[in-house]
């Protein structure tokens, strides 16, 4: 058996040199996994509950809309959005039993703006002027049939279709389910 040589050495700088990188990169802070699924949902875009969660019995297939399509769905009013940092949208349909013949449809329309600020001054131009504070969901505000909430840059509105006492339990129940991120 012959003994080692210089050039043995040399085979193993490389693993020496892989074992250094490993130790400084063990001491380096990496990015915490829920800030980075949370960042991730954030990209993503506003999200809206399932049916079930918002004691609804359906919901249609939600539509999304973004900077450049926003005047498919509100033509005369995109400006007033794009103006405030509007970026995405997400709109759906959910379906309430109001009795035992009729229901009651709410379309629901959540909006995602740049910053926070864009969200609230939107929700602060379009809140009803008979609208009261809605008890046990924060930063949300609603009438008879509407209800318009903000939470950080989004911006959710919620119409009723349809008349019945059911109706502002519904808005009540989607907002609820929508300000906890329930889906």
């Amino acid at each position: 058996m012959s003994r080692p040589r210089a050039w043995h050495a040399l085979l193993l700088l490389p693993l020496a040199g892989v074992a250094a990188w490993l130790a400084v990169r063990a001491r380096t802070v990496r990015d915490d996994p829920a800030a980075v699924l949370a960042a991730l949902r954030a990209a993503a875009g506003p999200t809206l509950p399932e049916a079930g969660a918002a004691g609804a019995t359906a919901r249609s297939e939600p539509s999304t809309y973004t900077r450049d399509t926003l005047y498919e769905y509100i033509d005369g009013a995109a400006e007033a959005y794009l103006s405030r940092g509007f970026e995405r949208c997400t709109v759906a349909t959910y379906t309430y039993a109001s009795d035992g013949t009729t229901t009651l449809d709410v379309t629901a329309e959540v909006y995602r703006f740049g910053a926070p600020a864009g969200a609230r001054a939107l929700m602060e131009s379009e809140r009803p002027t008979a609208a009261k504070p809605v008890t046990g969901v924060p930063d949300a505000f609603a009438d008879a049939t509407t209800l318009v909430s903000v939470r950080g840059g989004d911006y959710l509105k919620l119409t009723s279709f349809g008349a019945g006492a059911v109706s502002p339990r519904a808005l009540a129940s989607l907002a609820a389910a929508w300000a906890r991120g329930a889906s």
